[in-house]
């Protein structure tokens, strides 16, 4: 063991790998400079077992000149996370650095291009998890994006630089740049918050299992009715019931919360959630569709079944401003609804309503689509439709406002009800909403081993 090297950040190790599993590679690496030695360079690097998965482990070591990044720090980083593909297994990264070592210049950038490019590789090739403890700084802070889940720990912080220069510069209240909170709910770049090493270990191990455990046993009944479930029930009421008992697992809970994503099991089996969350709005965001595309990317990678609960109006009114993505944004979600080759499945439980259906539940992209029997599908909602159709009618009825709502009823009924949609031959099916569970059982079934 080098000497000086805290154990700090051993313990961390050892909390999350099992017991005497760990394995460190290129252990007394060591470089100099004029104000410390560097044991260990800075960070500790090996392969592990985390419940009995194999994994590539490295992590940068705060307390040997700050976790900063140089030429053979990188190196041992970029050596890990590269033998790691070669081994097919999982990358764990624990980030906590205040960024390069200045003094070794175009060394230390020649190392972070070499560690962004091992992790670019292993984005979408083994699963990659990366954690940041601390204070993350620097061009690391871009290594928090690389990645199918950032877990941050609650007192942490990650900048693209230090907090005292960018409120310097920006005129921000320092207390404030990179905060966990910042980036759970204003970026989204953190997927979950944890307080210590025990829960951290119990996240990775949730997310290995959906990535890499397609299907496991099952003690929930697959035939079980879901009574409590019927229209207006909240989403998270739904989410709960229908898929296997406690086995979603929520990300980015705080980001974009229109849009709710995250991983569950349906009679065993491994599938993304994506879900409209009405009670927060019936539009999506460009955030909301951002958080979208990023999860549905992971499910992509990983060959997961994806099941849509749909109830939406359609996008949030775009501004056409030069700020506004929102176009941009959506756009890139279509592109990734439509590039997944891996089942979809969509069931409308509430509206799907011009973009709420083309993009969530339309036959064209979706492998099985059902709908609740109460759900309402259509280009415009109801009162907006009933205006344009029978726009004069309306003008010279007495009440105006009952003639609207009577035809709106009548439009929703005759052209804009699930039965009607099904018998054109746009949905496959119409549900009461307590069989859900049976019917997308039966879909990932089906459908889950396409080619």
């Amino acid at each position: 063991m080098a000497k000086s090297v805290n154990s700090e950040i051993y313990e961390l190790i050892k909390s999350i790998t099992d017991e005497s599993s760990f394995v460190e590679t290129l252990t007394l690496v060591q470089g100099k400079s004029s104000l410390a030695e560097a044991s260990g360079e800075g960070v500790v690097s090996g392969f592990a077992t985390i419940n009995d998965v194999q994994v590539g482990v490295f992590a940068n070591n705060f307390d040997v000149m700050s976790g900063s990044v140089g030429k053979k720090s990188a190196k041992k980083i970029s050596k890990c996370v590269e033998d790691a593909i070669k081994m097919n297994v999982p990358v764990i990264g624990i980030l906590e650095t205040s960024g390069a070592r200045f003094g070794e210049g175009i060394k230390a950038m020649e190392g972070y291009a070499g560690i962004i490019q091992a992790m670019n590789v292993a984005h979408g090739s083994v699963p990659t998890i990366l954690v940041v403890k601390g204070n993350c700084y620097g061009m690391m802070s871009y290594l928090a994006s690389c990645c199918d889940c950032c877990i941050a720990f609650d007192k942490a912080r990650i900048a693209t630089s230090s907090p005292l220069i960018l409120a310097a510069t920006t005129k921000i209240d320092q207390a404030k740049v990179g905060t966990v909170d910042v980036h759970s709910m204003g970026s989204g770049l953190v997927s979950l918050i944890v307080k210590d090493g025990d829960e951290l270990r119990k996240k990775i191990i949730d997310l290995l299992g959906y990535l890499l455990e397609p299907i496991v046993d099952c003690e929930d009944d697959a035939n079980r009715v879901c009574t409590k479930v019927k229209a207006g029930s909240k989403m998270s009421e739904i989410i709960a019931e229908v898929f296997d008992k406690s086995s979603f697992t929520e990300l980015k809970e705080n980001y974009a919360t229109e849009a709710i994503v995250g991983f569950g099991r349906l009679n065993g089996i491994a599938v993304g959630v994506v879900a409209n969350n009405s009670a927060v709005s019936s539009r999506l965001t460009a955030k909301g569709a951002r958080k979208i595309s990023d999860f549905m990317t992971t499910c992509i990678n990983f060959g997961l079944p994806v099941v849509n609960l749909v109830d939406c109006e359609g996008a949030e009114n775009n501004l056409a401003s030069e700020n506004d993505s929102l176009i941009r944004d959506i756009s890139d979600m279509l592109y990734c609804y439509n590039a997944c080759t891996n089942a979809k499945i969509s069931v409308i439980i509430g509206k799907a309503i011009g973009l709420g259906y083309v993009a969530f539940a339309s036959k064209r992209s979706f492998d099985y689509t059902v709908a609740w029997d109460s759900a309402y599908i259509g280009m415009l909602d109801s009162k907006a439709t009933a205006s344009l159709l029978y726009a004069d009618e309306i003008a010279n009825a007495k009440d105006k406002q009952k003639a609207e709502e009577e035809f709106a009823k009548s439009y929703a009924e005759e052209s804009a009800s699930a039965t009607v949609v099904a018998e054109s031959g746009y949905i496959d099916n119409v549900i009461v909403p307590s069989l859900t569970r049976q019917y997308l059982i039966a879909a990932v079934m089906m459908y889950g081993a396409k080619r």
